[in-house]
């Protein structure tokens, strides 16, 4: 008995470290069970594969999301992450984000909640990834905004936000660029707590018909007010 016990309480730690009255989920990279894989109308989808390093996202002139529900919708605080990159983009300087250079290697996105919803036109005849994005929220409520933090090409691009144009439920922050190596990392701090129902990734190729891979070896979120929310790994 005394074995179970402790071994609850090391996979409850590999989750949560918590302190005072926030927590830090860890998601699960290592294995693909709890995600949902979508795809994009006539664009060719990136692989995933988990692996012990972490999730791996293969791109061949592709591009599609992963996405993670959260349960309970915590209110996050921090985003930090972790990861490489193997290969590059094909894109000139100064052109990233520009109509048909429109690719980054990771975008790591929080779905906001929000009070918009989609009408019956939306539903029926919309994207399947934004029908997708929308059922995320539980009923009576909707999404506000996909809020993205991308990994850019060169480091003059750090701190600039836009929202998307062909999107105005997208939202994008450049935040880190890899180094020489290809790693890259970042921590990204709100002071005003998101309320998010799942973190979304994106890896795009499929603009500038460019081949590479991403590792996410670490996505860890930092929540407040998460005292009964600690009690279990995000599904």
């Amino acid at each position: 008995m005394k074995t179970k016990k402790l071994l609850s309480l090391i996979f409850f730690l590999a989750f949560f470290t918590v302190t005072g009255r926030s927590a830090t989920l860890s998601l699960p990279l290592t294995k693909t069970n709890d995600w949902q894989f979508l795809s994009y109308r006539k664009i060719p989808p990136n692989t995933f594969r988990g692996t012990p390093a972490g999730l791996e996202i293969g791109i061949t002139n592709s591009a599609a999301p992963a996405v993670l529900p959260l349960k309970d919708f915590p209110q996050v605080i921090e985003l930090r992450v972790t990861g490489k990159i193997s290969g590059s983009l094909k894109l000139p300087p100064k052109k990233q984000g520009e109509k048909g250079f429109d690719d980054y290697t990771v975008r790591i996105g929080l779905v906001e909640s929000g009070a918009r919803t989609l009408s019956w036109r939306e539903r029926k005849f919309g994207p399947d990834w934004v029908t997708r994005l929308f059922a995320l929220a539980p009923d009576g409520t909707g999404i506000r905004q996909i809020r993205f933090f991308n990994v850019g090409t060169e480091p003059r691009q750090i701190g600039a936000t836009r929202q998307h144009p062909l999107s105005e439920l997208m939202e994008e922050t450049v935040v880190a660029v890899p180094d020489a190596s290809g790693q890259f990392s970042f921590a990204k701090k709100f002071s005003n707590p998101i309320k998010t129902l799942a973190v979304w990734i994106s890896s795009d190729g499929d603009d500038t018909k460019s081949s590479f891979a991403v590792m996410l070896t670490k996505i860890e979120i930092l929540t407040k007010d998460t005292t009964q929310r600690g009690q279990e790994k995000a599904k």
